[in-house]
């Protein structure tokens, strides 16, 4: 990422803006539109996040082991809440295990340190706590199962993949009910400002839709639609 705008305000602009406005952006730019699948729904439809990838990876135990030697195989994964930082989105990546991989308790912390959402590809637990708190998280499904014993994190900050797209640690990471996106960190900032410019014309466009333009006029006079 590059330092001109610090990583605070680069998120802090991100949220200012929707979606579709940077997934246009990339496209103008002739960048990949990293759209993460749609199996992937948000615990609060309504409320948008961003932040910066904080990523980790998951397997199960198989045979599972018993509680107290899994607590030993989970402590590396629990020691993790205490790295995550402000702005952090949490991407959880966790293949072949019908665990919950994320709940209230891990959700508390997670957000007292300033996490500002997860991606979770595995299962949440916990839904009414989460929901008290705020804290949005796009998941793949559902479990009430605890993980000890029967779970533990393989990987910490490194590249994971979810549907095919690799998210390094870092990177930027947008979600709203439309989707969650991804934007290399080394183009995350050329990407919100060019973002920017079109979310003010398109502010222009829609004061011109309600007041009769034809979608073909308002390309024409402005250059979006």
């Amino acid at each position: 990422m590059t330092a001109a705008i610090p990583p605070s305000e680069l998120v802090a602009r991100y949220r200012r803006l929707y979606l579709s406005a940077v997934c246009d952006t990339l496209y103008s730019l002739g960048l990949p539109e990293q759209v993460l699948p749609s199996y992937l729904r948000p615990l609060f439809p309504e409320q948008r996040m961003a932040g910066l990838a904080f990523t980790l990876r998951g397997e199960p135990i198989d045979p599972p082991i018993a509680w107290e030697p899994g607590i030993e195989r989970i402590a590396s994964y629990l020691e993790m809440f205490e790295k995550i930082h402000a702005d952090s989105i949490l991407v959880s990546v966790n293949p072949d295990s019908h665990v919950g991989h994320f709940g209230e308790l891990t959700g508390n912390s997670a957000q007292h340190r300033g996490c500002a959402g997860v991606v979770l590809d595995g299962n949440l637990r916990d839904i009414e706590g989460l929901r008290a708190i705020g804290l949005q998280v796009f998941y793949r499904d559902l479990s009430p199962l605890n993980a000890i014993g029967r779970w533990e994190m393989t990987g910490l900050q490194v590249p994971v993949t979810v549907g095919g797209i690799t998210i390094h640690p870092g990177d930027l990471i947008m979600g709203e009910f439309d989707g969650v996106l991804v934007v290399p960190a080394r183009q995350a900032e050329q990407v919100l400002l060019r973002a920017e410019e079109i979310v003010e014309a398109e502010g222009r466009v829609r004061v011109d839709m309600r007041a009769g333009m034809t979608p073909m006029e308002g390309l024409a006079k402005h250059g979006h639609i």
